[in-house]
Order: C-alpha cells, then structure tokens, then sequence
C-alpha cells in the first residue's frame, strides 16, 4: 500500500475548496476572521543584516511584525506569530507553521542589505520555482536553510508541495502588487517593484505567501527610521492596507485551508 502523507489530503482540500455544490437554500456559514501568519525573520543565533550603527535585521524584523499584528487585529483579521521573542525557528519550518495553523495569509518580514550605502527602498517578493530575480538577496535570506528535511515519502511530497505553491502562485503575485502598492506611498520609501524569489520561507506555504524587504539597514538613514516606533507603525498601517486590499479585490473568492491543523496520515 502507498502511505499518502498528509500534504495530499491538505492539497486535494485546497484544490476542491469552492467545487463542491450547495444544496439550494442551505445558509452560508458565519466566516471565521481570515488568520495572517506574521514571520518576523531570523531570531535567536541567526542575527540577519545588520547596519552601520549595530541594528540588527532579526530585531527590527520583530519589531516591525508586532505592529503588523497589531494593525491587522484592529482592522478585524487575527494576527499569529511564527515567533514573538528572540527565536531561531529554522526556515522550513516556518510556513510548515502556518499550514498547521490554517493561515489565509502568510507575510515574512526582512531588511534588506547592500554593499552601495545609498541603496533604499522597499520591496515585495512572492515565489519564484525557478532562479528568481535577485541572487545576492536570495543567498543572504537562505543562508543557512540546509537540505529540506527527508522522509520517506520525500518524493511524493516533493510533487505535491510544488503543485500547492503553483496553486497559489497567481495570489501570492496579487499580494505582493497590493503590498507594494501601499508601501509605494510610504513617505521616504523609493519604489523597487515587486519581484520573484526562491526564498525557502516561502516554500510549502498552502496560501497566498510574499516576503517583505522593508528598507535597506546597511542604509544608516534608513536604519535611523527603522528603529523609530512612528515609522514602524506607518510600514504595518500599509502592510495592513495591502492586505485589506488584496482581500477587497478577491471578492471573497479567496481559498482557505480545509483543514485547522496537520492531517492523520492515511494508508
């Protein structure tokens, strides 16, 4: 007997969701608040960026989640965290935990770091299955992610985690416009456009998944603004307008989990 694992129930959830007729007259359920998976990066030993003055990538990249979360649960979704404090929480992990949690969103927080000090600005990434637009970016953010981790059904798993991020490629693509598009207005910030990347966090997500580069730390003036709390709170007001907005445009239509949690494993 094949021993499916449970990505195929979960993918087979998500791939029927909305293709199973009502019966005539039947009352549609009271929604459940959409649930965003906030991933400040980095955390514990894994320190990210860092900029002139000492800021580090793995701290402002906390900061900036807990006034996302806070921004999203005032405008009405649920907020949670793949970590809350000084955590190393490995990169394939990351969106294993957002699976499990059932999140509608998934939204992973970086700064971004260059060698030209004048480098500035904000930028969007969703997932690219191939090379993608920016290898120094996708090195630095990977670093560290090692092999996916086995099993042995590595290769049937494998099959089915690209055709669950596939599924999802054209929303996370319209999240990451929606996102950039608040960002774009942010006073200060240059618009770098949105691109694609191969970044492990984003790997296995089963919904809509983009990594946010906020401003560039190497930058000390953009670092100086990334330590104040006024302008961390307008990057998680246009975050949170992004995200309003891209559920605006689904009209509903967006496709959410199956499943609150992993799948018993079926033989």
């Amino acid at each position: 007997m094949i021993r499916l694992p449970s990505v195929l129930l979960a993918t087979f959830s998500l791939l029927s969701w909305g293709q199973t007729p009502k019966p005539a007259g039947s009352p549609s359920p009271v929604p459940a608040r959409l649930k965003v998976m906030v991933d400040p990066g980095h955390g514990g030993l894994d320190g990210g960026a860092k900029g002139p003055k000492g800021l580090k990538e793995k701290a402002a990249a906390l900061d900036i989640g807990k006034a996302v979360a806070e921004k999203l649960k005032a405008a009405g979704f649920e907020p949670v965290f793949t970590r809350e404090d000084d955590t190393f929480i490995p990169l394939w992990d990351r969106a294993k935990a957002a699976n499990a949690q059932g999140a509608d969103l998934f939204i992973s927080l970086h700064m971004n770091a260059a060698k030209a000090k004048a480098a500035r600005g904000s930028e969007v990434y969703f997932l690219s299955l191939g090379k993608g637009d920016d290898e120094d970016v996708v090195a630095a953010e990977n670093a560290g992610a090692g092999a996916p981790p086995g099993s042995d059904d590595s290769v049937v798993a494998s099959i089915l985690d690209d055709l669950a991020q596939k599924a999802f490629l054209q929303d996370s693509e319209r999240l990451a416009v929606a996102i950039q598009g608040q960002l774009n207005r942010l006073a200060g910030i240059k618009e770098r456009g949105v691109k694609q990347a191969p970044f492990v966090v984003l790997r296995g997500a089963a919904m809509p998944a983009v990594l946010v580069e906020v401003a560039f730390i190497s930058n000390p003036k953009e670092e100086e603004k990334l330590k104040d709390a006024a302008f961390q709170a307008k990057v998680a007001d246009a975050i949170t307008l992004g995200v309003r907005r891209y559920f605006a445009e689904a009209n509903g239509g967006v496709r959410r989990r199956m499943v609150a949690g992993p799948v018993a494993d079926q033989r």
